[in-house]
């Protein structure tokens, strides 16, 4: 994510187009981690919103990698949460697969799988033939 994409004093993340709300404890966390960011690497220009020692002076994005490592110690890793994420939409949005691949960039099949894990509510099952 580009730090373009993160808008703190309005509260939302717009990460390839997709214009969503940002959670005060995460407007929070980036907040931190800009701060310190900034406090450690003042001269760095890589757009990018995270970085490591071998990027902050590149234009390329941290790798699966570092990522990897920095949340290797966690109870959840790094894929839990975006599933978690995509699960929620796919209820709230009725399990709609083309929005799923949209909004999350998901493939064809992978859009089918989080819609079917779906349940069905009542009235759309008492609906079924």
């Amino acid at each position: 994510m580009l730090l373009e994409q993160v808008g703190l004093p309005g509260r939302r993340l717009d990460p390839g187009g997709l214009n969503r709300p940002l959670d005060d404890c995460t407007a929070e966390a980036i907040g931190e981690y800009l701060a310190y960011r900034h406090r450690r690497r003042p001269n760095s220009t890589n757009a990018h919103l995270l970085v490591s020692r071998n990027t902050v002076t590149t234009t390329a994005p941290v790798d699966t990698f570092w990522m990897d490592r920095l949340v290797k110690d966690l109870l959840v890793g790094v894929d839990r949460p975006r599933q978690d994420r995509i699960l929620e939409e796919a209820l709230a949005s009725g399990a709609g697969p083309l929005h799923l691949a949209h909004v999350f960039s998901l493939g064809a099949e992978t859009s089918l799988r989080y819609t079917t894990a779906v349940p069905f509510s009542a009235a759309e099952h008492e609906s079924l033939p």
